[in-house]
């Protein structure tokens, strides 16, 4: 199951993006979609599965590049470009012979929050509360 949320910090805030093989190619696929037809896309509604704290949201660039944070929302911005970079890059850690790793996302943009998808890293309960 994919998991993700938002790790505030002080001096280094991060968006982190948890999932195995069949997660990140999922996430990958997603982003290919963006990119195909770039439009507002929660995360939440195209895997459902998990149901975060901290909504993430794809939609195309206004101003600003990057994940950027609006209230209690998460928006990242990204062009088509960008989208299929990212994607690229997901792609190879849901490599099957990639058991584990990760990637810092950032677009180079002033303010953005940067963004790591990992994969074998973390325990498979690691951003699931306990209710």
């Amino acid at each position: 199951m994919i998991r993700y949320e938002f790790m505030p910090s002080d001096f280094n805030p991060i968006f982190l993006i948890l999932g195995d093989q069949a997660d990140l190619a999922r996430l990958a696929a997603t982003l290919r979609v963006f990119a195909r037809q770039p439009r507002t896309m929660s995360l939440a509604d195209e895997m459902p599965e998990f149901r975060p704290q901290t909504p993430l949201t794809f939609a195309p660039p206004e101003e600003a590049f990057g994940l950027r944070r609006d209230g209690l929302n998460f928006i990242w911005y990204l062009n088509d470009w960008q989208a299929l970079h990212v994607a690229d890059r997901i792609e190879a850690l849901a490599a099957p012979q990639a058991k584990s790793g990760s990637n810092i996302f950032e677009i180079g943009s002033d303010g953005e929050i940067p963004v790591k998808v990992s994969r074998g890293e973390f325990a498979d309960d690691f951003l699931i509360s306990k209710r």
